[in-house]
């Protein structure tokens, strides 16, 4: 038994106890990870708006037929993959939709001009998805 009269001085410091640092591919998991959730964001935010200006301009992307059903359900995915797809580009990130545009669009010069042609006829097959 210890009397109230003793002073207990601490044990050596060794630093903070710290269980194994990440490896590196669970960091770019994170990171990647929160470039997704970045880019999941900025849709949610952007894509609203987008829709609501062309509404307004008389594009309605959403309306619905006379059974009820969305008849432009389709076409509005289109520009927001098309928009998700510019944004993992810009973060190094893979999206099918960049695959499609290679493929879709050929540069032509045109009155002397740069530009780019639909071609007539598209053939695309995927890459895997990295994981």
């Amino acid at each position: 038994m210890q009397s109230n009269n003793v002073v207990m001085f601490p044990r050596p410091y060794n630093g903070p106890v710290v269980n194994e640092s990440p490896s590196m591919e669970e960091i770019n998991q994170n990171t990647d990870m929160m470039k997704h959730f970045h880019i999941q964001e900025t849709i949610t935010n952007i894509v609203p708006m987008i829709f609501n200006q062309l509404d307004i301009a008389g594009f309605e992307l959403l309306e619905e037929d006379e059974a009820g059903s969305q008849n432009n359900l389709k076409e509005g995915a289109f520009i927001v993959e098309g928009l998700r797809a510019i944004m993992c580009r810009h973060y190094g990130l893979y999206h099918p939709f960049q695959d499609v545009w290679e493929n879709v669009f050929r540069p032509e010069i045109i009155s002397g001009e740069a530009a780019l042609k639909i071609v007539d006829k598209l053939d695309i097959e995927f890459k895997k998805k990295d994981n």
